[in-house]
């Protein structure tokens, strides 16, 4: 049984690796934003910088520390796994 859960939960973290929007949400989910992974709103902006990435707009995600709203993600693409490669504030 417990082997099972383990299997469940290793298989939903690859998954969460495999779209620009799950990826954002574990990068919330591992910066402890629970109530952000629910309600924030995700936003493809169609641009890429060659540096950082696709750039995705995040509305409803606030940092802690400054209260800032964190509304710009860069996520790089490997092969068919995402990953967060910036995280700030817009202009």
């Amino acid at each position: 049984m417990i082997r099972m859960v383990i299997l469940i939960l290793v298989l939903l973290w690859v998954i969460s690796f495999l779209s620009p929007q799950l990826t954002t949400r574990r990068y919330m989910l591992t910066s402890f934003h629970w109530g952000s992974v629910f309600t924030s709103k995700i936003t493809d902006k169609n641009q890429f910088d060659r540096k950082y990435g696709h750039l995705y707009d995040v509305t409803g995600f606030v940092s802690r520390t400054t209260g800032d709203a964190i509304s710009v993600f860069y996520l790089k693409q490997f092969g068919p796994f995402w990953i967060v490669s910036s995280v700030g504030t817009g202009p």
